[in-house]
């Protein structure tokens, strides 16, 4: 089935692996936030296979209820356990210093309650049966088949109907999603807006109010 329409599945209770820079998944963390109306936790976990993940300076500011650096077998059972008592509804981001798996033991148990599972993904491959998947603005159509290939058969097909009109996509300034909620075996491919996610590092109040405390501190 294909359908080239705009994106406008809901992210919440679902798995969603977001390609691109941390403003995208921030921008999306946020939103859920929004539409829960601030209840429950925000949760950022860090995987590190052997490479430490540099947090960044967007991922840092982001106030975080609780974040989970996963190294060891004991940290993931740690964060599982964390994950059954904690106040619902749950948003967690979940970052990789390399190319990692998300042990499918923690994911499809958080299926049955409000937990809203998002992978940040620049350069490594996240590992997970990802319900959506949201494409950064001028992919390359190759790493989108393949990305494609190990998620749904038949996705890639859909890829192959609609490649003579990918350029026209992006000239339109979007990008491509695919996604299975609701939908058939293979999923469906629809464009969303990836310049509606992206935010500012700083803004020039907050480098003023940053300066004007620092300062401040300084004088001490």
């Amino acid at each position: 089935m294909l359908r080239i329409e705009g994106f406008e599945t809901p992210l919440r209770n679902n798995k969603t692996l977001i390609i691109g820079s941390p403003s995208n998944w921030i921008k999306n963390i946020s939103s859920l936030e929004s539409s829960c109306l601030y209840k429950g936790r925000s949760i950022l976990v860090i995987q590190e296979n052997g490479k430490p993940f540099n947090l960044g300076g967007l991922l840092a500011r982001k106030r975080w209820d609780v974040i989970f650096r996963i190294k060891e077998q004991f940290e993931i059972q740690m964060l599982a356990t964390y994950v059954v008592n904690a106040p619902k509804p749950l948003r967690i981001l979940w970052v990789s210093s390399v190319g990692c798996e998300i042990p499918k033991t923690l994911w499809s148990k958080w299926a049955s309650s409000d937990v809203t599972l998002i992978g940040g993904q620049e350069g490594t491959q996240i590992g997970c049966e990802w319900d959506t998947i949201l494409f950064p603005l001028l992919c390359p159509q190759d790493f989108i088949e393949k990305t494609l290939r190990s998620r749904a058969s038949g996705a890639v097909g859909l890829l192959e109907k609609i490649k003579d009109h990918i350029s026209e996509v992006y000239r339109e300034g979007a990008g491509l999603a695919w996604t299975i909620i609701e939908e058939p075996a293979s999923g469906c491919i629809y464009w969303h807006d990836p310049s509606a996610e992206e935010g500012e590092e700083y803004t020039k109040k907050e480098v003023s109010e940053i300066l004007e405390s620092v300062s401040k501190w300084l004088l001490i």
